[in-house]
C-alpha cells in the first residue's frame, strides 16, 4: 500500500559462493508456480460456469460443441435454422418430361397400359408430350386442312410430384379441360367455347374408368371444314397403371369423326 512516505528496505546479507543463483532459481520457481496455478484455477472456473452461460444447466451446449469441434460425424440441430418441407404449387395444367418407353406391336400403337388400332386415314405420328399429364405417349393424326389436325392418342397418366393423385374421374376432367385452356389452338380459332361436356363411368375390356367428353366451339376462324372439336378423354385402369386414351377431332369432317369411334372401339389392354 502506498501511504506516500519514502520507504527505504534493508539491503539483504551477501550471498555465499554459487548462492545467488540458487536463490534466483527459487524465487522464480515459486514465482512461476503461483502464476500456473492461478491460470489452471482460472480455466477451470471458466469451464465450470460455461454451460450455464450458453443455457445448458446440465453442460449438455458444451459437450456437444466439444463432440462437433473433435468429432467430424457430430452434428448440433438448430431449431432455428431447420425448415420445413415445402408444399408443391399444384399446376392447372401439368406436363411431364416426355419419355418414351413402350414399343408399338405391328399394327398397334401403344402407351402405358393401353393400345389400339390406327385407322389408315392418320398416317401422321407424334410420340411428344402432345396432352397434358400423359407420359410415354403415342399420337397418330390427320390433317384436315393447312394447319390443322384431328389427333388420337395413347399413353400412361402421369400426376404432378407431390400432388396426390385425384382419381380417373377427375383426372379424366381435367385433361380434357386443359385442351381447352392451355391447347395448342394458334390464331385460326378464336372465341373458343367449352360446351355440353359429359362425364360417366365406362369399362373397357374388362378395365375400368371414365370418359369425359366435351365440344370445343369457335365463335370467329379461318378455317373452311370445321367450326369445332370434339374432346374425348377416356381414363383407365390397366396392370400399368391409370391409362388414358384422348382423341381431338375435327367436327364436320366425317371421315375423322368415324375414325376416331372406329379407333375407340379397338382400344385394349397390352397384347404381348
Amino acid at each position: 500500500m502506498h501511504t506516500g512516505e519514502q520507504f527505504t528496505s534493508p539491503q539483504p546479507p551477501s550471498p555465499g559462493p554459487g548462492g545467488g543463483r540458487g536463490g534466483a532459481l527459487l524465487i522464480g520457481g515459486l514465482a512461476f508456480a503461483i502464476v500456473f496455478l492461478l491460470i489452471v484455477g482460472a480455466t477451470v472456473g471458466y469451464l465450470v460456469l460455461r454451460p450455464t452461460l450458453f443455457g445448458g444447466a446440465d453442460g449438455e451446449t458444451a459437450v456437444a460443441e466439444s463432440q462437433t469441434a473433435t468429432d467430424p460425424e457430430a452434428t448440433v440441430s438448430d431449431p432455428a435454422t431447420s425448415e420445413e418441407p415445402s408444399e408443391v404449387a399444384e399446376e392447372r395444367c401439368w406436363s411431364p418430361t416426355s419419355e418414351r418407353t413402350s414399343k408399338n406391336p405391328s399394327g398397334k400403337l401403344r402407351g402405358g397400359g393401353l393400345e389400339f388400332i390406327p385407322p389408315a386415314a392418320y398416317g401422321g405420328r407424334d410420340s411428344g408430350g402432345y396432352v397434358h399429364f400423359l407420359n410415354d405417349a403415342q399420337t397418330a393424326y390427320a390433317e384436315v386442312e393447312e394447319s390443322w389436325i384431328s389427333t388420337m392418342t395413347v399413353g400412361k397418366v402421369e400426376w404432378q410430384p407431390g400432388v396426390e393423385y385425384p382419381g380417373n374421374e377427375v383426372a379424366s376432367q381435367k385433361i380434357a379441360k386443359c385442351f381447352f385452356t392451355d391447347g395448342n389452338w394458334g390464331g385460326k380459332a378464336r372465341e373458343r367455347t367449352w360446351d355440353d361436356e359429359t362425364t360417366k363411368p365406362v369399362t373397357i375390356a374388362g378395365m375400368p374408368g371414365y370418359e369425359t367428353r366435351a365440344v370445343v366451339n369457335f365463335g370467329s376462324d379461318d378455317l373452311e371444314k370445321t367450326d369445332g372439336t370434339e374432346i374425348v378423354v377416356v381414363v383407365l385402369d390397366t396392370e400399368q397403371g391409370p391409362s388414358a386414351f384422348v382423341t381431338d377431332t375435327a367436327l364436320g369432317v366425317t371421315a375423322h369423326e368415324e375414325a376416331a369411334e372406329k379407333a375407340y372401339s379397338s382400344l385394349t389392354a397390352l397384347s404381348g
